[in-house]
């Protein structure tokens, strides 16, 4: 008869091998040799501002900013130009919205590739203000709240008109990169992809990354 090994110690000696750099968790009970490796990018003095200023408007609001210059450095094309994405719960969009026209220029309230190409000023960058879904993994960075690098990826997949400029070979050299990178949990993105209800479409696309 073999002997028994406790569940405890399986999870102590893989959570040492984690902390040792030997092991990275990349979901539930799934693991890969290497060190975990975290995205954890610097917010610019220019988001941070936007959004404590936010913050002090909106002190009870949650809500979540970025900036596509985050995935600049792993595409083939480099963008005209940058969007800065703020995120804000359900029904709050367009009080944020009319806030922020009033000081900045090119901001968009959920705009489709048509209104961003038609009314856009080249001279400035574009702020975006949308729905924050409800349970997106967030984190926060010099108590600035952006999100988890599984949440952006998903959002490009899922929302091509928005980042129609993030698309086709793009994409993949986006998503290819981060996942090469970074420890990418793949259960994070699918959880979050479920509560956009495209889950069986992102676990498809994502399939062919390792």
């Amino acid at each position: 008869m073999e002997p028994t090994i406790k569940k405890t110690t399986i999870s102590w000696r893989i959570y040492k091998l984690i902390e040792q750099g030997v092991l990275q968790r990349i979901g539930r009970g799934k693991y890969k040799i290497g060190k975990q490796k975290e995205f954890v990018p610097e917010p610019s003095k220019g988001i941070e501002s936007l959004f404590l200023k936010l913050k002090k408007e909106y002190p009870f609001l949650d809500i979540s900013i970025w900036t596509t210059e985050w995935l600049a450095q792993w595409m083939l094309h480099l963008p005209n130009k940058h969007m800065i994405i703020i995120e804000v719960e359900k029904d709050s969009e367009e009080s944020v919205f009319y806030y922020l026209s009033e000081r900045y220029k090119n901001v968009f309230l959920k705009p489709d590739n048509e209104i961003l190409n038609r009314y856009v000023d080249n001279k400035n960058n574009i702020v975006v203000v949308k729905n924050l879904v409800t349970g997106a993994p967030l984190q926060e960075i010099n108590k600035i709240k952006i999100p988890h690098i599984e949440k952006i990826l998903v959002d490009l997949l899922l929302d091509t008109d928005l980042f129609s400029a993030y698309q086709g070979r793009d994409l993949d050299s986006i998503i290819e990169n981060y996942f090469e990178h970074f420890t990418i949990n793949k259960d994070k993105m699918l959880r979050y992809a479920d509560r956009r209800r495209k889950k069986n479409f992102v676990a498809k696309q994502i399939k062919k990354y390792k």
